[in-house]
């Protein structure tokens, strides 16, 4: 693959295998969580791996207890192979699925996710949809580590590899977030290598407001480091 095809392999990885010790910005992995019916929040973030950047934005709403809706919109700088990409999904996390263990509080939940890509010089078109189980475990209230595990489809290959990703989030104080995952599957040659991150956000309003930056790296690209300064602003009532 080419720098440019790399880099946009790891924009819509980021955005599809999306977000105190809670998922979303600035972790890529999802956790087994939604936001309250009628509150929403907003996450936007810039990515640069050498002279390659792009820049993305994603909302996301609970629409019902338990049940929330996401979306996605990424462009790519420079935009001579694809000018945008997008995505759609619904996570649900049943209230039943909730339970006590002996390591901590275990939440499961269920992402179903559909991304779009607008080539240059044609129109958009249906480019990958998956399927992904989640859980998350928290020891404590500052520590959390979130599992997901599912399929993803490649259109144009016609590929159906099997995802895994795995993250680690710890809160050293209030307003501090560090964390660590890695996203793997089983068609590397399609989807990419795996990829490594660690990162941290502090938090300007508490679980309203806060700041993160990152850096991922994804074995086999020749890009290099992909670093990514990113916000999430929580708690907005529609």
């Amino acid at each position: 693959m080419s720098v440019k095809q790399n880099l946009v392999a790891l924009c819509v990885a980021c955005a599809l295998f999306p977000f105190t010790a809670q998922a979303g910005r600035p972790l890529a992995s999802d956790d087994a969580s939604t936001a309250d019916p009628g509150i929403c929040q907003l996450e936007s973030w810039v990515e640069r791996a050498g002279h390659d950047r792009a820049w993305a934005i994603a909302p996301a709403c609970g629409i019902a207890r338990g049940l929330e809706v996401g979306a996605d919109y990424t462009l790519p700088h420079p935009r001579d192979t694809l000018r945008a990409t997008g995505g759609l999904a619904f996570k649900w996390v049943p209230e039943g699925w909730l339970s006590s263990t002996p390591a901590g509080e275990l939440n499961l939940g269920v992402k179903l996710s559909a991304s779009l890509e607008h080539p240059y010089g044609a129109g958009w078109h249906r480019s990958e949809t998956s399927v992904l189980a989640l859980a998350t475990l928290k020891p404590s209230d500052a520590l959390a580590v979130h599992a997901n595990l599912g399929a993803a489809h490649e259109h144009t290959s016609r590929t159906t590899a099997t995802l895994l990703n795995l993250a680690i989030a710890w809160a050293p104080v209030e307003r501090a977030l560090l964390f660590a995952e890695t996203q793997t599957n089983s068609k590397r040659s399609v989807f990419g290598g795996t990829v490594s991150s660690a990162g941290a956000r502090w938090w300007l309003v508490q679980d309203r407001l806060g700041l993160d930056l990152s850096a991922s790296r994804q074995a086999g690209a020749a890009i290099g480091t992909l670093w990514t300064l990113g916000f999430g602003w929580y708690g907005l009532a529609f």
